[in-house]
């Protein structure tokens, strides 16, 4: 990208930007299909990429990893739920060839990826309405079934977070209290 003029690093650096948009734009007229949501998310990913070549974007790669793991939690509970397809496959796929690429490790890294599966799978709400994802969300077109395990699934996710956050908060307070003596 070194070699290229103003305008063609540019163009490549905003065109997942504009796809992502469009995307989201022409596929929300009678709600977004569940099977492109990780597609948008990727995008969304590949965007902020290359936006931060260009600009310094804070907590960008966390927001990366939170958006990867949000497709691969949401496609995959999806495709158990209904049918596998190309397009959760292709989420997937892409997905872990951007993951394999991020160099996080620790705490951040911990949390970005609980966060995203969190999401991920509190979204399939919004995926196994009968409407899509349109809102506003009617929930009694789900099977309790379904409900229940999106339920039992996040439980030990959210208890996971929560015992990072406080081994964190444990850990900063006895920093300082050592920084003070």
């Amino acid at each position: 990208m070194e070699n290229q003029g103003g305008f063609e690093r540019d163009f490549l650096l905003f065109f997942p930007i504009v796809l992502a948009v469009f995307s989201i734009i022409f596929l929300s007229n009678e709600g977004i299909n569940p099977n492109e949501v990780g597609l948008i998310s990727i995008f969304l990913v590949m965007s902020i990429r290359f936006l931060t070549n260009k600009f310094q974007i804070i907590w960008s790669n966390e927001i990366q990893i939170l958006l990867i793991f949000f497709t691969l939690s949401h496609n995959i509970l999806y495709s158990f739920f209904s049918d596998y397809n190309f397009m959760l496959i292709l989420g997937i796929l892409l997905g872990t060839v951007i993951l394999a690429t991020i160099r996080i490790s620790g705490d951040q890294f911990s949390i970005s990826s609980l966060l995203g599966i969190l999401v991920g799978t509190q979204s399939m709400k919004l995926s196994l309405v009968a409407e899509n994802w349109s809102l506003p969300l009617v929930t009694d077109s789900i099977d309790i079934l379904y409900l229940n395990w999106i339920k039992f699934l996040s439980a030990p996710i959210i208890g996971a977070i929560i015992f990072i956050f406080i081994r964190i908060f444990i850990i900063s307070i006895s920093e300082t209290t050592d920084e003070s003596e």
